[in-house]
């Protein structure tokens, strides 16, 4: 019989500090300390600090308790980080209705993300090698780059044309 009394995968420690970095960032917006969220959370402080504890091998978040974390927070860093774990992309969906000036906006946004690729990229390859820090920083870059392209393509997709003259 299979030993399932606990999690082979072990924490992820840049999740941990994502989490914990949305709470430290975002406490004075939400209004809430750290023992504040735990409170939220239905945890005791010391509870929420070793389920943050990348060493801490006995307690994960728990998908509700990670949810609960989204919404006090409205920080989407931490799902953003798991998302691109899986080489998915993740975007919010705004009900906006797209208008011309949106489209250039978004535009705009496009290009210089695409731009801080192309600097990032010619950076690192300047001494023949990519860093692993490079590497990230890139990545980074690649994403918001791709975020930002896919916001473009779906205003421009739902953006109303005028109907033609005939």
């Amino acid at each position: 019989m299979k030993d399932y009394a606990e999690n082979k995968s072990p924490k992820d420690p840049k999740l941990c500090q994502l989490i914990r970095k949305a709470i430290t960032v975002n406490r004075k917006a939400i209004g809430l300390e750290f023992d504040d969220v735990a409170e939220e959370l239905g945890l005791q402080p010391g509870t929420l600090e070793n389920k943050l504890k990348p060493s801490y091998a006995n307690g994960d978040l728990t998908l509700t308790e990670f949810v609960h974390f989204l919404e006090l927070t409205n920080d989407m860093g931490p799902l953003e980080y798991i998302a691109s774990n899986f080489d998915m992309l993740l975007v919010r969906n705004d009900d906006v209705t797209p208008t011309v000036k949106k489209i250039g906006q978004l535009a705009d946004k496009a290009m210089m993300e695409s731009s801080d690729v192309f600097r990032s990229a010619k950076e690192a390859l300047e001494d023949g090698n990519i860093s692993e820090d490079e590497k990230e920083r890139l990545l980074k870059e690649l994403r918001e780059s791709n975020t930002a392209n896919f916001e473009l393509e779906q205003q421009l997709k739902h953006l109303p044309t005028p109907p033609k003259d005939e």
